[in-house]
């Protein structure tokens, strides 16, 4: 473990020039000093690394890796092999974050030793217009146990209340991913996957008000584009997170709470789908891709069981 730094800050970067100065300033000038920035770069055929090389010059604390597009869960991984802090978060190069919530995270975390996780709120900016919008706020400071915070991931409960599976608006203690072997999937929606099996072995959470990731949209993002990738992904990611549970033995115990997390995650596919495409065939074929894999990897009577019907029927265009 280094002594020297508490927290280690992962920033997996691909093409991003226009963007990663501004995440980094966010990171430097924190109000807490002693951050290790490990910065992944992930191809880049812009001027990214150029940009990250002058960083890395001028601050001791900043190192960086090179890899040859294997996408940002792969790009994460090799910040965690190269990870030796107490604490770890995540965040990407277009994106940034308020100057004192890494500080805020650590101190908590540093006075609640039961806590694995701290998490902040997200506020969405976008660039194609003068917009913000907070989507995940915390009114007070809440520590939660691991069942819970599952409940507020999957939306289990529709409550108010919800956590994100974004991994960016989160700080983590380091022994709790290296530990379990908690590593990133090579696909989309790896977040998911990453969150779900973090929060089953985590003990306690805490929520933390008044802080801020700022989560940035922009109009050329994957999240703002579709292929069938996304489709096969999607299915993929949830069938490591069923694998994992019944490696675990306990899928039944946790069924419900794996389709509330299908069916919150569901519905933010097809809402990519249907603001991306907006011609009706190209969404009526992308719909068909979905059935199939929706029958080759579920069981019909499950999803009647498990699943709000009113989903299903979009699916199938009823």
């Amino acid at each position: 473990m280094d002594d020297k730094y508490i927290l280690t800050v992962i920033i997996p970067s691909y093409n991003n020039d226009q963007y990663i100065e501004r995440c980094l300033k966010s990171i430097i000038n924190q109000s807490i000093k002693n951050i290790k920035i490990i910065i992944v770069d992930d191809g880049s055929t812009d001027t990214s690394l150029d940009i990250i090389q002058k960083y890395t010059k001028k601050y001791n604390n900043i190192e960086y890796y090179t890899s040859k597009r294997q996408g940002p869960g792969m790009a994460r991984n090799i910040g965690i092999t190269n990870c030796n802090t107490k604490y770890v978060t995540f965040i990407d190069s277009d994106d940034w974050i308020d100057l004192n919530a890494y500080k805020k995270c650590v101190d908590l975390l540093e006075c609640q030793p039961q806590c694995d996780v701290a998490v902040i709120g997200i506020m969405t900016e976008y660039d194609s217009y003068m917009l913000f919008q907070k989507r995940y706020t915390y009114e007070n400071e809440n520590i939660i146990d691991s069942n819970l915070a599952l409940s507020l991931l999957t939306d289990m409960y529709n409550y108010s209340e919800r956590i994100s599976p974004l991994v960016g608006n989160k700080i983590y203690r380091s022994n709790l991913i290296i530990d379990n072997n908690i590593l990133f999937p090579n696909t989309y929606f790896e977040d998911n996957v990453f969150m779900f099996k973090l929060f089953y072995y985590a003990k306690y959470i805490i929520l933390v008000p008044d802080n801020y990731l700022h989560y940035y949209q922009r109009n050329n993002s994957i999240m703002h584009s579709f292929s069938k990738k996304h489709i096969s992904d999607f299915f993929e990611s949830f069938s490591d997170i069923k694998n994992f549970l019944e490696n675990e033995k306990c899928f039944y115990d946790y069924e419900q709470m794996f389709f509330a997390y299908f069916q919150r995650s569901c519905k933010s596919l097809l809402n990519i789908l249907f603001y991306v495409e907006q011609d009706s065939q190209i969404q009526k074929k992308y719909l068909l891709e979905f059935m199939k894999y929706l029958e080759k990897n579920f069981v019909l009577e499950d999803l009647i069981k498990n699943v709000d019907i009113n989903i299903i029927k979009k699916i199938w265009g009823i």
